[in-house]
């Protein structure tokens, strides 16, 4: 179930938005500038909501923040659906997508599984992100078919049914309450504590990066193969195939670990979606587009499960859902800056492959700041991987 639900919060907006993004404009004449701009903010409200989320995961479980998801995002993403105004539209989206990221992204369901799977954490988080590779496979195809037969508003309220049908389902039948609540006190202590140990600010930092260069790829992966050459229905197909490759980086993760360590890992990963934006930047034909395809889907894919298994053992299980959502704080606020910049950009400039490239850089940049995690300098003992 915490599979199904990541694969439907996360196609239904985050990833269908790059597939709606031209049709919305076609249809509307509202500035493609703003529109990524609203998509930015509603990827800075997730990120902001998601300290609250991990920390009401920490406190009350996972039916309440299901819940909330669920009831939050229906109510906007109707709305959104259905509005003549730009402004009004922006708005809601924000709501709507803030609250999916806040209380249904991998820092609650990667938390959910490592909960519910206590003497199996590593396998956990790595059978759950092998579900979440799904997620863009199916949706962006699905999104563009329905777009090309019912319009983008349609598509938009059916996507949105989709998860808050996951959502409650989820909320019924997965329970993560522990019996005696944590004390928040010694919840965010020990999270600040963490955040003195110079790896750990690193690693914080290079979440950032990565986060500007992912939320530009997303939004930007099927305009810039359409820009490029690429017909709607390829670009959607190869975006998909992108989201399906990431199980390139998925199941072979424990080999790879083993051999490079979690750290090591982490810094192939972002290497290859970094290069994999390059190719996007240029990906008019197919096999430009099935290269960028493989590398960033293999990237994004090992990325996932690795920050879970990273901030693991930086962090600590007990505070593991307030630590992880200020991961995914910094990678959705930092990331937010990545679609507005490239808005902007791609409108100055009347070019979709210069904000990729540019992208691509930061993804690389984000390299420098990943380092492995040392016993001798943590706060705290780690907890050795199962």
């Amino acid at each position: 179930m915490l599979g199904v639900i990541t694969i439907a919060v996360y196609g239904s907006w985050y990833y269908s938005f790059g597939v709606l993004l031209d049709p919305i404009i076609e249809d509307t004449g509202w500035s493609e500038a703003v529109l990524t701009t609203s998509f930015a903010v509603a990827s800075m409200v997730a990120g902001f909501g998601s300290l609250g989320g991990g920390w009401l995961l920490d406190r009350s479980g996972s039916r309440v923040v299901f819940a909330g998801a669920a009831v939050t995002g229906l109510l906007a993403f109707q709305v959104a659906a259905s509005t003549e105004s730009v402004a009004t539209f922006a708005m809601m989206a924000a709501i709507g997508g803030g609250a999916f990221g806040a209380l249904g992204f991998y820092h609650i369901t990667q938390t959910a599984a490592v909960r519910i799977s206590p003497k199996a954490t590593t396998k956990a988080i790595a059978v759950l992100t092998i579900w979440g590779a799904f997620a863009s496979a199916i949706y962006m195809p699905v999104s563009a078919w329905l777009v090309q037969w019912v319009g983008w508003r349609s598509t938009l309220r059916i996507t949105t049914m989709s998860a808050v049908a996951a959502l409650v389902v989820g909320a019924i039948v997965v329970d993560t309450r522990v019996r005696g609540r944590p004390d928040s006190s010694h919840i965010w202590t020990e999270l600040l504590g963490s955040l003195r140990v110079s790896e750990t600010r690193r690693f914080v930092i290079a979440q950032g990066l990565v986060g500007m260069g992912v939320g530009t790829i997303l939004v930007y992966q099927v305009p810039a193969m359409t820009a490029a050459g690429l017909t709607l229905t390829a670009a959607s197909f190869w975006a998909g195939f992108r989201g399906f490759a990431q199980l390139g980086g998925r199941l072979p993760l424990m080999p790879i670990v083993s051999k490079l360590g979690i750290a090591g890992s982490l810094r192939l990963a972002f290497g290859a979606i970094g290069l994999g934006a390059l190719l996007l930047a240029f990906a008019g034909n197919p096999v430009l587009a099935a290269s960028y395809a493989l590398l960033a889907g293999f990237g994004i894919g090992a990325s996932s499960p690795l920050t879970g298994m990273h901030a693991r053992d930086v962090f600590g299980e007990n505070s593991l859902g307030t630590a992880m959502g200020l991961l995914s704080f910094v990678f959705l606020v930092f990331g937010s800056l990545g679609p507005a910049a490239a808005g902007w950009i791609a409108t100055s400039t009347g070019s979709r492959s210069l904000p990729v490239a540019l992208a691509a850089m930061v993804t690389f940049a984000a390299i420098l700041f990943v380092r492995p995690v040392s016993v001798s300098t943590n706060v705290r003992p780690l907890r050795p991987l199962e």
